[in-house]
């Protein structure tokens, strides 16, 4: 019977901890802004069928069959200034974060052809793109009469106390759940139908990095190819930390308020290839494809803490954590995109650039879980996303150049609150300055997303949130 016992708590355990990962997890890993230079963030990022941008190589690796010398570029600067405005039950809330990133480096070296054929050169790329940044700072807090043990409720009813894991058991060590009289396995929540204070603090780190190695050629300067082997490198932590306390003052069962804090890390490396081609059927116009296989991430190693503290009007304290460590692959969602540019007079261009991605093909899968719930509601929760690029570039002069771009990121909700649904803005401009050999680039970006974020499932509603981001860009780069 002990072995039984102990088998059973074995299971439970394997699941509490599968149950990290999930849908949250498969959407936000698959997402990608694509940052990068500045002439390419200044220009909306429509390079795909402009070219000559290494940032670019992670969009339509077809962009470095166009380099026609060698180039080194370096963009040591991105600082982004993040205001956040949120609402939970109508209370509103501010927050505020700042951060400095490095995010691009790399080389392309062009080779030239010498034989008597259509082929002009062949070109080879190395180096790595920031291609999607997660730091962001969130805060809610509100009076409401639902509270954040009706989940722990819902996911413990029928286990037996002595084999509560996980959150369940923090919950039972702190007091904050108990038994229905007569019963081992039925639990009630000591604040469920109270009027409670709520209040949460998200703090988010970290980036998606991709090195990218890349071959391209160009064949009579009419079309262009390219392939690129990236391998991004994720990084990602995100903090919490919840309170509740009686809204009016005093205790509920003699506890004056308890916080529950968790700190989830996820790291990992996987890898894709893209495919791209860029055509210039006359000398004033460009078009190009590229097709993103799905990115596979091996080993994502998830690293998890959660702590539980109950503050009693006695004056005394009580805390209980727990760890879990979990690895677990995903696949995320292959993408296709189709790119146009018009140059003008071999002194500007504008362009555009349509992407698709379907985020109900992300995939989790494990050896010892088959994440079959967490799949299913991946391919609920999330469908289609349209991604479009435009950008312009005038050269005023033969050295200066000025930029300006738009970029959309639809919604991939199938359902979600109006107007809160995680639709992304863009908008940006930049100026460049090039010699023979040495060149710089600045830029400015203006981020918009409106999202929803919840406190906790099924119960409650969810805090909406609008985060307005200012970015300053500096690359600079040489010639050869």
């Amino acid at each position: 019977m002990k072995k039984i016992t102990t088998f059973i708590i074995a299971i439970i355990g394997i699941i509490g901890m599968a149950n990290a990962q999930g849908d949250y997890e498969a959407f936000t890993f698959s997402q990608a802004d694509y940052w990068g230079t500045a002439r390419f963030m200044g220009a909306g990022g429509a390079f795909g069928a402009t070219g000559g941008d290494f940032s670019a190589l992670s969009t339509n690796p077809a962009a470095i069959g166009l380099f026609k010398r060698h180039e080194v570029t370096f963009t040591p600067m991105n600082l982004t200034f993040a205001y956040n405005d949120s609402y939970y039950y109508g209370n509103h809330n501010e927050s505020r974060k700042t951060k400095y990133t490095v995010p691009q480096a790399g080389i392309v070296s062009v080779h030239k052809i010498k034989q008597d054929n259509n082929w002009k050169s062949w070109q080879f790329g190395f180096g790595y793109n920031r291609i999607m940044d997660f730091n962001n700072t969130l805060r809610f807090s509100a009076n409401t009469h639902s509270t954040m043990m009706d989940q722990v409720v819902d996911n413990v009813n029928g286990i037996p106390f002595n084999l509560l894991t996980g959150d369940g058991q923090l919950a039972w060590n702190s007091w904050l759940i108990d038994t229905f009289p007569g019963t081992n396995n039925q639990y009630y929540s000591l604040f469920d139908d109270q009027d409670l204070n709520q209040k949460a603090v998200v703090n988010r780190y970290g980036a998606i990095n991709e090195m990218v190695i890349s071959v391209g050629g160009n064949y009579n300067d009419k079309l262009f190819l390219g392939a690129t082997i990236g391998f991004p490198f994720l990084d990602f932590k995100e903090t919490t930390l919840y309170t509740e306390e009686p809204a009016a003052g005093g205790n509920i069962y003699g506890i004056n308020y308890y916080d529950w804090y968790s700190e989830q890390r996820n790291s990992g490396t996987g890898v894709n290839l893209k495919l791209g081609f860029i055509y210039q059927p006359a000398d004033f116009v460009r078009i190009g494809a590229a097709f993103h296989t799905p990115t596979y991430y091996w080993t994502i190693r998830d690293k998890f803490y959660r702590e539980m503290t109950t503050s009693y009007s006695s004056g005394e304290r009580n805390t209980n954590f727990y760890n879990n460590n979990y690895r677990y692959s995903l696949t995320t969602p292959l993408k296709f995109n189709v790119n146009t540019s018009f140059l003008i007079a071999k002194r500007a261009f504008i362009a555009a650039e349509y992407e698709f991605e379907n985020y109900g093909m992300a995939n989790l899968y494990a050896d010892d879980y088959n994440f079959v719930r967490e799949n299913e509601a991946v391919s609920s929760k999330f469908g289609v996303a349209h991604n479009i690029r435009v950008g312009a570039e005038v050269n005023i002069t033969q050295g200066f150049a000025l930029r300006a771009g738009y970029r959309l990121k639809t919604s991939p909700y199938k359902s979600a609150p109006q107007d809160y649904n995680n639709t992304t803005h863009f908008i940006s401009g930049g100026l460049g300055f090039r010699g023979k050999v040495m060149f710089a680039d600045l830029a400015y970006v203006f981020r918009l997303n409106k999202d929803s974020y919840w406190l906790y499932d099924p119960q409650g509603e969810p805090g909406l949130y609008t985060t307005k981001s200012h970015s300053v860009v500096a690359t600079i780069g040489c010639k050869f």
